[in-house]
Parts: C-alpha cells; structure tokens; sequence
C-alpha cells in the first residue's frame, strides 16, 4: 500500500512549503507541485524525503524536545 495519493498535503522533511501531490511516478516516487514566489513550481521526491503535516509536526517536536536536552546538558557542565 501507498503511504501517500493523489491530493495529500506533504512538506519536505527539511522543511519549506507544503505540496500537493499530484502525480505517483513508481511505488516510492511522487511528483508534487506548490506555490513560491507567485511561482507554481513542480518537483519529484522519494517517499522517503516528504512527511504528512502530522507526521512533520512531530518531526519538529522530536527536535525541540532533543533541542532542549541539550540545552540542559551544555548549562550543567
């Protein structure tokens, strides 16, 4: 089974701006399209470099918190 179809709001997990899909190319590999500038822009990602929004907001939230450890770690020493 697919992880994403046609239509599905992803973003790079490195972050940017979100995507649509609009085209499956092969089993991992989606064609996505977005807005930059006034630009309409087009790109293929592997499965493996886009997230969901869920699954990117916990992206970030896994950061912060390792962020945050750390943080306390550096001021302790």
């Amino acid at each position: 089974m697919n992880k994403f179809k046609l239509g599905d709001i992803v973003i790079k997990k490195t972050g940017g701006d979100k995507m649509s899909i609009i085209e499956q190319m092969d089993d991992s590999i989606y064609k996505c399209i977005w807005c930059d500038d006034k630009l309409v822009r087009e790109y293929v990602f592997n499965e493996e470099d886009i997230a969901s929004l869920d699954d990117y907001k916990n992206i970030l939230k896994i950061e912060e918190r390792e962020d945050k450890i750390n943080e306390i770690f550096k001021n302790s020493n």
